[in-house]
């Protein structure tokens, strides 16, 4: 008898950051991701790897160009990647 198996798999997508807040962020992706799931997120802030985990609140076919935009709501960050990813927005939005 065989039975029948079923498992997931984790792999590397590229995304492209069109806007981000400390509570979540919006991206393109050329892979539609599930609502309601629970991703690992990479950004690249300062030269550093901020880790986040997300859960994606909305998908839909890019406005522009190909791909998903996905809204992504950051639900786990490490404390000492918080106050970097804070402290790269502060910047990054001073006039």
């Amino acid at each position: 008898m065989i039975t029948e198996l079923r498992g997931t798999a984790r792999g590397q997508i590229p995304a492209r950051l069109i806007d981000m807040s400390v509570g979540g962020a919006l991206l393109q992706l050329s892979v539609p991701l599930e609502i309601g799931a629970i991703h690992d997120f990479a950004l690249q802030i300062d030269g550093h790897t901020v880790w986040v985990q997300g859960e994606v609140k909305r998908c839909e076919p890019a406005a522009s160009g190909p791909g998903h935009q996905l809204a992504v709501e950051f639900i786990g960050i490490d404390p000492g990647d918080q106050r970097l990813l804070q402290g790269y927005l502060t910047r990054s939005r001073r006039p």
